[in-house]
Order: C-alpha cells, then sequence, then structure tokens
C-alpha cells in the first residue's frame, strides 16, 4: 500500500506542507491524491495502486484507433472505448507525423511492434511485473535461402533485409522504389515467441505497394533479392523469432523510459528517452512496483506555477522512492501525461489530470486497468463533494450515490432513491442544513456529516476552516467578446496546495463590465481585472476584451536569421529580400541525405497574449511540412503546424491558433520546414520556400505591436 505522507529523498525539493486523499475505485484498485507545498513550488501527484492478486483485475495495452499508425487519440477516449475503469498513457510517439509508438508493444501476447533497446514494462501471465529492456532478432528462410527480419511493424525495410508487417499497422505500405510487397496468409504460429514465429504461406509478390491496410505482408529491402530470387505465389516460408528476455509468458508489454529506480536504489538509464528534457520541470507519469508486487500508476501535474509546478526526471525518480518503489520507470512526459479512473459514482473512467496543454492530448498507446466483477446490490454510498472541507461561509450541494462492493453505481432500482439525501451534522454549530441537501459551514472546526439514503447510510469527515492559504481566479474564456457573458471559478487553496470548498463565499468585482456574486461576468468593451475576496485573501485575473490589431513584422528590417539544421551540418541558406515591396525570408533546404529539418532562427519578442498566428507561404510543390516554433513564458519550446504539406507553387496564406502552451510572453525562435508531417511521401529533395507578411493576432483592446 501506499503511503498517506511523502517524504521522497533529495533531489525532491523539501516538502513544507502536505495532505492526502485516498478514493477506491474497485476492490484492490486506488488513487492516493497528494497535496503538497514544497520548496520549490506546490505539486498535485496521483497514484494509482493496483493489487495484481486480484482476480477481477486485468491490465492491458490498447493503441490509438487499435493501430500503430494514426491521428492518436486520448487517453480518455481510449478507455471509454475498452470500458476501462483507469488508464495511463504509455510510451513516447512520432508526435505530429504518423504518431506510432516508438518501443515495443505487446498486447494479449501478440508482439506488435519490435523492441527499440529502451526501458519497457511488462505484465506477465502469472500476475509480476518486469522492467527493463529487450533485444529481437528473426530469420525469414524458405526452402533455400534466408534473410535477416530486422523487425515487426517498422517501415520501410533496409537494405537486404526484410520487414514483417500485420493488419495492426493500420494504413497501407507506402510505394517505395525497388521494394518488394509479399503477401502472406498465416499456417501455424507459435504463441511463445510474441506469435510472429511460425510458417506462412505466400499470395502474392511482386513491387506494388498494397492498397489493403490489413494484410499481412513481408517487406523486402532494395537488395534483398541479392541473396537469390525472392518468394513468390504458392511457396512457403518461415518466420524464426526470438527476443531476449523470451516474450514467453508475457501478457501485455510496452515501452518508455527511462528507468529510474532498480532494486530500491536509483538507477541511471544508458539510454534514457529525449535526455534534453531530464532536468525541465514537466508533468510526469510513469509505474513503479513495491516490493510486495503491487504495481502503481503515478501522474504529476505540471507547467503551472500556482497550483503544480511539475518535477524533473531525477525528481520523479526520487518521488518513486518515496512512494516505497523497487523499480520504476517513466513514461512519455509533457502534455502527453494523463491518468484517467473511474470517480466513485460514476460509470466510465474521467480525466483526473490537468493537462498542460490545456486539454487533453492524443498519444499513441497507454496501459488501461479492468474490472471484472458483476454488478450487485448496493452496499455503500459516494459522497460528493469529496473530500468535505470547506470555508466558513460557503455551502455545498451534497450528493450521495449508491455503489455495489465492487465501487460500481448503481443507476436505477430499488436500490436507488430519487429523493436528496437526509443529512445531519455533529456537532451541530459546525454547518447548518437547508432543504434539498444543501450544507452551510459555519464555524471553523471538525466533525461528521451523516448522510442517508434509504437503508445506506455514511459517516464523512467535515472541517471548517477559518482562512486560505491560497486563492486563484479561473477565467474559463480570458478572451471574452465585447458584451459577452463568462463563469468566473474561483479555487481556495490550504497550505498543503489542497483545495477548499468556497462556494458562496467568494466576494466578486471588476475594473469594466459588471459581475454578480455568483462569479458571471459580463464585459465591456475594454479590457479588465477581475478579483476574487474570500478568507482572507485576494486574487486577480487580467481579461483581454476582444481582439485587436494585429502585429506586424519586416523580414528584413534589422532583423537578424540564422540557418541551422537538424542533425547539423546540412546544405541551405536563409536570406532576406525585397519583392515588389514587401520583405520576403526566403528558406532553402537540403533533404536528399539524412537531413530532417531546415531551420531559419531568430528571436522575436512578441509582446501582449498572441492568440493566432498566419503568414504568406510560397510553396514550391515538393510537398514539405512547414512549422514555427516558440519558447513561452517558462522557455519551454512550442512548436505549431502551418502547412501539413506544402505542395503548391506560388504564395498562400496560412493560419493557426496557437496552442494553450504558448502562455505568454512568447518569442519566435525559428520557421521551419521537415519532409514530411505525415500525409504523403516524405521530400527527398533540395527546393526553397519563401515567407511574408507574418501577423499575429492578439488578445485585447489595448493591442500590441512589434
Amino acid at each position: 500500500m501506499l503511503p498517506v505522507l511523502l517524504t521522497p529523498p533529495p533531489p525532491f525539493p523539501l516538502v513544507i506542507a502536505q495532505s492526502s486523499v485516498r478514493t477506491q475505485i474497485a476492490p484492490g484498485a486506488t488513487v492516493e491524491t497528494y497535496y503538497l507545498m514544497t520548496s520549490s513550488g506546490p505539486l498535485v501527484v496521483r497514484a494509482l495502486d493496483i493489487n495484481l492478486r486480484k482476480p477481477a483485475l486485468r491490465i492491458s495495452a490498447v493503441l490509438a484507433h487499435d493501430t500503430l499508425l494514426s491521428g492518436g487519440e486520448t487517453v480518455s477516449a481510449m478507455a471509454s472505448r475498452t470500458g476501462a475503469i483507469a488508464g495511463i498513457n504509455a510510451d513516447y510517439f512520432d508526435i505530429g507525423q504518423t504518431n506510432q509508438p516508438l518501443n515495443i508493444v505487446v498486447r494479449d501476447g501478440m508482439l506488435l511492434r519490435t523492441p527499440s533497446g529502451r526501458a519497457t514494462i511488462s505484465l506477465l501471465r502469472d500476475r509480476t511485473v518486469r522492467f527493463g529492456t529487450y533485444r529481437f532478432s528473426a530469420t525469414v528462410f524458405d526452402a533455400e535461402r534466408t534473410w535477416q527480419l530486422q523487425g515487426v511493424n517498422e517501415w520501410p525495410p533496409q537494405g537486404a533485409g526484410a520487414m514483417l508487417v500485420t493488419p495492426v499497422y493500420g494504413v497501407p505500405l507506402a510505394a517505395v522504389q525497388g521494394i518488394t510487397y509479399v503477401r502472406l496468409a498465416p499456417a501455424q504460429l507459435d504463441p511463445n515467441a510474441g506469435a510472429t514465429s511460425g510458417t506462412y504461406h505466400v499470395e502474392r509478390s511482386d513491387n506494388d505497394a498494397p492498397s489493403c491496410a490489413r494484410c499481412t505482408m513481408l517487406a523486402f529491402g532494395v537488395r534483398a533479392a541479392s541473396n537469390g530470387t525472392l518468394p513468390v505465389p504458392g511457396d512457403e516460408v518461415r518466420i524464426a523469432a526470438a527476443t531476449d528476455p523470451s516474450l514467453g509468458g508475457v501478457a501485455t508489454a510496452v515501452g518508455g523510459g527511462p528507468l529510474l529506480v532498480k532494486g530500491g536504489a536509483p538507477y541511471e538509464d544508458p539510454d534514457p528517452p529525449s535526455p534534453a528534457e531530464a532536468l525541465q520541470h514537466d508533468p510526469q507519469s510513469g509505474a513503479l512496483t513495491l516490493s510486495d508486487g503491487t504495481l502503481a500508476f503515478i501522474d504529476v501535474d505540471g507547467r503551472d506555477r500556482a497550483r503544480s509546478i511539475g518535477l524533473t526526471r531525477p525528481e520523479l525518480g526520487a518521488l518513486m522512492r518515496g512512494l516505497g518503489a523497487h523499480d520504476g520507470m517513466a513514461f512519455d512526459s509533457g502534455g502527453s501525461a494523463t491518468l484517467v479512473a473511474r470517480v466513485p459514482g460514476d460509470p466510465a473512467a474521467s480525466l483526473l489530470s490537468t493537462p498542460s496543454d490545456g486539454r487533453e492530448r492524443n498519444v499513441a498507446d497507454g496501459l488501461f486497468l479492468y474490472s471484472s466483477d458483476p454488478l450487485g446490490r448496493a452496499t455503500h454510498l459516494a459522497i460528493r463533494p469529496d473530500p468535505l472541507v470547506m470555508l466558513a461561509g460557503a455551502h455545498a450541494l451534497i450528493d450521495a450515490i449508491p455503489l455495489d462492493a465492487a465501487g460500481h453505481p448503481i443507476q436505477d432500482g430499488s436500490n436507488r432513491t430519487t429523493r436528496p439525501p437526509s443529512l445531519s451534522v455533529a456537532p451541530a454549530a459546525l454547518a447548518r442544513l437547508e432543504p434539498g441537501g444543501r450544507l452551510v459551514a459555519i464555524a471553523p472546526g471538525s466533525g461528521l456529516l451523516r448522510v442517508r439514503s434509504g437503508a445506506l447510510v455514511e459517516d464523512v469527515p467535515l472541517r471548517v476552516v477559518a482562512g486560505l492559504a491560497a486563492l486563484r481566479v479561473e477565467p474559463p474564456d480570458p478572451n471574452p467578446a465585447p458584451s459577452a457573458t463568462v463563469d468566473f471559478k474561483s479555487v481556495g487553496l490550504e497550505r498543503s496546495n489542497a483545495p477548499v470548498l468556497i462556494d458562496g463565499a467568494v466576494r466578486w468585482s471588476t475594473t469594466t463590465g459588471s459581475i454578480a456574486s455568483d462569479g458571471r461576468y459580463h464585459a465591456a468593451s475594454r479590457d479588465a481585472i477581475v478579483s476574487a475576496r474570500a478568507g482572507g485573501r485576494v486574487a486577480q485575473a487580467d481579461v483581454r476584451v476582444g481582439r485587436s490589431e494585429l502585429v506586424l513584422m519586416n523580414f528584413a528590417a534589422g532583423r537578424r536569421w540564422t540557418f541551422s539544421t537538424y542533425p547539423a551540418g546540412g546544405r541551405g541558406t536563409v536570406t532576406t529580400s525585397a519583392e515588389r515591396g514587401e520583405s520576403v525570408l526566403e528558406l532553402s533546404y537540403d533533404f536528399s541525405g539524412d537531413v530532417r529539418g531546415a531551420y531559419a532562427n531568430t528571436a522575436l519578442f512578441l509582446q501582449g497574449a498572441p492568440l493566432a498566428m498566419s503568414i504568406e507561404v510560397r510553396g514550391d510543390g515538393a510537398g514539405v511540412g512547414v512549422r514555427a516554433a516558440f519558447t513561452n513564458a517558462d522557455g519551454d519550446r512550442v512548436a505549431v503546424t502551418l502547412a501539413r504539406r506544402a505542395d503548391w507553387q506560388g504564395y498562400r496564406r496560412c493560419e493557426v491558433s496557437l496552442p494553450a502552451t504558448a502562455a505568454p510572453p512568447l518569442t519566435l525562435r525559428a520557421l521551419y520546414v521537415v519532409p514530411s508531417l505525415g500525409t504523403g511521401r516524405p521530400a527527398r529533395a533540395s527546393g526553397a520556400v519563401a515567407f511574408r507578411d507574418l501577423r499575429f493576432e492578439v488578445a485585447g483592446s489595448a493591442g500590441a505591436r512589434s
């Protein structure tokens, strides 16, 4: 079981104050939410504790839309689609392009993608967990010849090798000159080798890319025929594949990394994903095991200075050890870090994390928890809100939802009453009760709220506080139109960073427009400052009303631009010139080799709060992807796509809204091109694109210009 209080070792920041809330979502599965105030700032940490010995609980990997290549899918959507009661994001992925996971995927014992050699988590059929890495080796052979099988569902094959592509790949294979496509029908497979080894019948063999997205194919590289004639229809081929360690007994495996804890001690992973991100304070997610075999998924909110600052990777490793980890590894972090779980009283899992992107991100895969416990009779009540910590003068509407022993809500029938629950408070001076299940906090202190619904009774701890340690204002839309109406929300916090119920105890005011006692704001025509007062604290929010003049930029007016490529050393140039009275930036590139990005770099500071960007792009017909990169208020890099495929000639205006992660002040760092953004064949030649008339739409009536 996870601890109630956290005392992680260094380099985790010093914990100044903390509190936690434990919530059971099913027998053997509990979410522990930790609210921390540390020497570095506030943190919100969630850990899902899973007892793998419970036979009704099962964990499985889920792919976005059940394919390796896709547009991605949110963890919430994957949980809803598959009926999971909880889930977490997993591997790093080819974000914004194919969105495929970058490491091994095993589901129901089937090897869906070969390993990359980086850290993985495996769940075995004997309900144990193994962290580590895999190596893959395989051979394709017929009666006379052999070829190296380079992998499963990776593309394209290289040189004289072959690649096995199965229906889970998800899209038709691209046409690549020199590749031979051999369509297979499985005959007899070996489940102990991830169902890859076995005998296959050849149905078709030619150089035309198959149009089917659900075929099983062997794709041979351009030099594979040097080993002799390739298989033809009617042949049988065998695949002999193995992994080290073996996939025998493995039910589920996904990638991630780095491995942070091994045998209870800090571990320095020799091959971490995205090593440049190691010391960034980011939202984090991961998995760990305790010494008794318990598995836990963990999630840390981040990139919010007022609520949760996030952790570096070394700090995440220290948190894992503070939770009692025997072994532990990270998953993809930043905006991908997501934990969902079934809140008691809800029929399905919902989002627990606070996404740093402002909305939940599409990811490639995740690990999900399922319960096979059947629906039973109501045995207890889920009380909302939970926990009951209230500011004196605040009110809360109490709801009681009957649950069965497995945590399933009872939606109808004799176990559920439609009448409001009956309430009583001890001591009576703590709060007063109003009709309809409304509770009003009166005096500071601690006691119990007794909730009765039908024959079911729950005693719930109730605490009333006299003041707040902090108060936040959260506008649902910080950029309303003139005369628009929006509902403001205020959040009260204790010293530990835990939330306090404050509805009804907040006093609102605004410099322009009007605001009601419940936070409903009616905008005027000018920007405003909205203030909230509660519990001895004052919080303010800037409201930028409407959208003002565009921020315009002259490329040639003393602006310094530099050229670079990724990897470094590639060919290309950046030049500025005047074209029909307009300044133009031209970026030439050469993608005929290994270069995967060509950049026009600058440092343009943008005043105000930019909401959208537009620019005219002169395409060269090659189909390159066109993007822009910024750094935000926290110094994090934020990229936006201007064109997924610039396959036109001449100028075309490209417009894009800036994401929530583009928190001002913003600095434009680069305009750049890449061979592909996952649409069509990648550009593999040299060319040039040009940019002119760069504009930024800015929130607010004050305006800005750069």
